[in-house]
């Protein structure tokens, strides 16, 4: 009977030990595909000034050539069209920029010095029912500034 408990107790703690290791496992998967960790304090502004907006793909760079890092966010409006804002920490509060539309699938946020001077541009690219599109930014004042793509019109 002793067994028996023992056996019990054991597959309890494996079962809930498995549980836990898969849902960390979930956590960090969601991390990686987001780009930044959940708890990232400019991730969670957004979260807070646009609660209904599913996160899709963040990139975490000085995109404003202050020394202090920033967040590039690409959201979910609806089934049809994502948009993008980056999130502007100026030390002692956070400024949203106007959004731009982004990519619908395939999101990818790169940053690139591409000039050599500051700040740094940022290049987004992603697809939309198989057609591939691009597009190099920079943050101007609260304004995304687009300075060069190609096919953005048609994955966006």
């Amino acid at each position: 009977m002793k067994w028996k408990k023992a056996r019990l107790a054991i597959l309890i703690i494996v079962i809930v030990g498995l549980g836990g290791w898969a849902f960390n496992q979930d956590k960090i998967r969601q991390e990686e595909d987001l780009g930044v960790s959940l708890g990232n304090e400019l991730l969670l502004h957004f979260k807070s000034e646009y609660p209904d907006k599913e996160v899709l793909k963040c990139g975490y760079e000085d995109v404003n050539d202050d020394g202090i890092k920033d967040l590039v966010v690409i959201f979910n409006n609806n089934k049809k069209s994502n948009g993008m804002v980056v999130v502007l920490d100026n030390g002692e509060y956070y400024s949203i920029t106007e959004e731009v539309p982004a990519p619908i699938e395939n999101q990818t946020i790169e940053f690139k010095n591409i000039d050599e001077i500051g700040p740094i541009e940022f290049i987004v690219s992603g697809s939309k029912n198989g057609r591939f599109g691009y597009a190099i930014f920079r943050v101007e004042d609260l304004k995304i500034k687009d300075l060069f793509g190609e096919g953005m019109e048609d994955c966006c």
